[in-house]
């Protein structure tokens, strides 16, 4: 880093923001942008932090919620916090336009990320602080939620409600790699556009009893956004390289309604490290009454589990990279409500080497079969369900998917009609190439 001089500090105003400062999916403002303007300046992608304030209000009168023994309270997602408010992650270049990377279905990505590669202590701690996570259900409201920042008054009168601040990274490939990203026109990628686009208020929010009475006209509202980041100035003529590799996340999106499931996904990629997916009944997607960025096991209706009782992953139709069907323990003890551990091995591997993943908010109460009426009363931060398989964990190079079918199959106890949402992502190894006359993404 010999050619890195003068540390640059970053305090980034949103390009399109009305002149109120107030931005909310209800009002017509569903997109949030940034610019990094292009200069000769290295960018640390891991010091990029998105930071603003949130209320969230019951209805059009902006009135407050307060812990009063009233039912059916507005929650969010505990293990999500700010993150649920952010649908699809997009970075472009900002000189040559070219999008290098873009995360569709963000929130149900980081909906398994963050309780894969962060305790419960850290929920408690820094990641509720920051990102407004809770540890359970019930802390996240009392905490964010109802948070009217000191007032003693119960009155909801939203001049005593002070909302909360955040102040968090935005985990992607490209902002998550080792090198520095350079802003460079003439030897970097011209600068970056970071885009993130709101999700809707009624698949951040939901009732706390499965009903949408009192909450229907809720929604949630930001002020004070900016974006922090630091870098580097390179001195000019510096030979920096004209390549940037990172791990960039693809979503795709299905949906299983039968015993016996068979998915096949066009992933277009080349460089496939890992693939795991997470499930949420169709139902509960944009809907008051439910949590719809809850990842549980597959559902019949009246919210039953219909247990996976095999897997198979496939490539071009063969079984690989398991080269046998994953048998889960309740294939032939139909009764048994334990997660599989073959299961959770696989799908956390996915996400981080097993064997070295120290940071884990996944217990048996998060795993458990037995789910509740109200699946979002799990202990914890809720059901932490998923099935996943890494592809190469030993190069890093990953495995061509470019041309071939990627499956997953999955025998099940779906025996209603009661549609459950199928969230893929995959993990790809891609490469940034950039010249003065453009950037090209290589995946």
């Amino acid at each position: 880093m010999s050619n890195l001089g003068q540390n640059v500090y970053m305090d980034i105003q949103p390009s399109n923001v009305v002149s109120t400062g107030k931005v909310s999916y209800r009002n017509g403002n569903p997109v949030i942008q940034f610019i990094i303007g292009e200069n000769d300046v290295h960018l640390f992608g891991s010091s990029v932090r998105f930071c603003g304030n949130i209320q969230f209000l019951k209805d059009s009168a902006r009135t407050i919620q307060v812990e009063s023994g009233v039912t059916n309270m507005m929650c969010i997602d505990p293990k999500l916090g700010i993150y649920s408010i952010i649908d699809t992650l997009t970075i472009s270049s900002q000189v040559h336009k070219t999008t290098i990377e873009r995360i569709n279905h963000y929130n149900r990505f980081l909906s398994t990320y963050m309780p894969l590669v962060s305790s419960e202590q850290e929920a408690l701690t820094y990641l509720n602080a920051t990102a407004l996570q809770g540890a359970n259900l019930m802390l996240q409201r009392l905490e964010v939620v109802n948070n009217t920042n000191g007032s003693s008054t119960a009155s909801p009168n939203v001049l005593n409600y002070a909302g909360s601040d955040f102040c968090v990274n935005l985990p992607c490939g490209l902002l998550s790699g080792r090198n520095p990203i350079p802003l460079s026109r003439s030897n970097g990628v011209g600068g970056l556009m970071i885009e993130i686009q709101l999700a809707p208020d009624n698949q951040v929010i939901f009732g706390d009893d499965e009903v949408s009475t009192g909450i229907s006209d809720s929604f949630y509202e930001l002020t004070d956004l900016k974006l922090i980041a630091e870098g580097q100035v390179v001195a000019p003529g510096t030979e920096v390289g004209n390549t940037l590799e990172y791990n960039s996340i693809h979503s795709y999106f299905n949906s299983v309604n039968s015993t016996n499931a068979v998915l096949n996904f066009q992933l277009g990629l080349s460089a496939v490290q890992s693939v795991f997916a997470n499930f949420v009944p169709s139902s509960y997607i944009n809907n008051y009454s439910h949590d719809g960025l809850a990842t549980l096991p597959l559902l019949n209706t009246g919210d039953t589990v219909a247990p996976i009782k095999q897997v198979v992953f496939t490539r071009g139709g063969v079984r690989y990279p398991l080269q046998y069907n994953l048998d889960t323990n309740v294939k032939d003890d139909p009764g048994n409500l334990n997660a599989d551990p073959q299961l959770i091995k696989n799908f956390v591997n996915a996400i981080k080497e097993w064997y070295s993943n120290e940071h884990l908010q996944m217990t048996t109460a998060t795993t458990t079969r037995n789910i509740p009426d109200t699946p979002h009363f799990v202990a914890g931060v809720g059901s932490v369900f998923g099935v996943g398989t890494a592809f190469d964990m030993i190069s890093g190079q990953g495995i061509n998917m470019n041309n071939v079918n990627f499956g997953l199959e999955m025998e099940c106890g779906l025996n209603t009609d009661n549609p459950n949402a199928v969230y893929l992502f995959a993990k790809n190894k891609s490469t940034l190439v950039f010249t003065p006359q453009g950037v090209q993404v290589i995946n």
